[in-house]
């Protein structure tokens, strides 16, 4: 007989990233082992979760993490809208304009790193990746305004220094990464989230596509992974990525095209993307 399912209350701990409230969530345990499914977003209990995708065929990747993963903090917070794309900004358009916050973002971080990933559930995607430890903008140089009977060489200053870079290592752009997918339509909507393992792994639907998101870091933190696994994906996915993010990120399958990646159906169920989060080292000089 199965066991009887018990409310849980589950608090995720937060020690990584300083002054960042949680918000606790509710949660059903159904047996024991049994993956934690959480349903923390008002309005969404009468939708039932993405089941698991199916057993993977032998030659095929597994889920499992190469390397061990960090253990991550993960958080609830409202912040400013950063994003600057036209299009990426399409679901925070209101009458009154864009929304200048978004809300219950979640927070993924780690103490052990100085990067927080970002990861929108109104949106269903990834939205940025922030570099904590990035310079931050200069103060504004003041300009002497010339007086009557100096030459512009007696005002002359320094010239401006060059702009800070932006502290986003990653950050979301176009629309949502799964939208030239066969049985993609409409906008993703949010179900939920679970703990795989200590990994958040978020579930949505978009259009015929039950989606399964998973996102860890690897490597102590150099490396961000993305994990889609999707069902009903008759005709393969495409991803679709920002251009700014080419060269600092590989697929374990599928084959690009500038900046998609295609993939059959045969192998929808395990997609896992691989970011670098640092700064590629120069390679070593010939020595003659």
């Amino acid at each position: 007989m199965p066991a009887m399912s018990r409310p849980l209350l589950v608090i995720l701990p937060l020690t990584g990233l300083a002054a960042m409230l949680l918000s606790p969530v509710t949660a059903q345990e159904t047996a024991p082992g049994s993956t934690l499914v959480i349903s923390d977003s008002p309005g969404t209990g009468t939708t039932s979760p993405p089941a698991p995708a199916a057993a993977h065929a032998p030659g095929q990747i597994s889920s499992a993490p190469v390397m061990a993963p960090l253990k991550l903090d993960i958080a609830r917070r409202d912040l400013k809208n950063f994003l600057t794309d036209d299009e990426a900004l399409t679901p925070y358009r209101k009458v009154e304009g864009i929304s200048e916050s978004l809300q219950e973002i979640f927070v993924i971080g780690s103490n052990a790193v100085p990067r927080a990933l970002f990861w929108d559930p109104l949106a269903c995607r990834l939205i940025g990746v922030l570099d904590l430890e990035a310079p931050t903008a200069p103060a504004p140089v003041e300009v002497p305004v010339q007086a009557e009977g100096e030459s512009a060489d007696d005002t002359a200053t320094e010239p401006a220094p060059p702009p800070t870079p932006s502290p986003y290592l990653f950050m979301a752009g176009g629309a949502h990464p799964l939208t030239g997918s066969g049985g993609a339509s409409g906008v993703p909507r949010y179900f939920g989230f679970r703990l795989v393992g200590g990994m958040p792994e978020f579930l949505y639907t978009f259009g015929a596509l039950a989606v399964e998101e998973r996102i860890w870091l690897e490597d102590d933190g150099a490396i961000m992974k993305q994990r889609f696994s999707v069902r009903e994906a008759s005709r393969g996915l495409q991803l679709t990525l920002p251009e700014s993010w080419l060269g600092r990120v590989e697929a374990a399958v599928g084959t690009w095209k500038k900046n998609v990646l295609s993939v059959p159906e045969e192998t929808s169920a395990e997609v896992i993307l691989t970011y670098r989060l640092t700064a590629l080292l120069p390679e070593p000089a010939e020595s003659n």
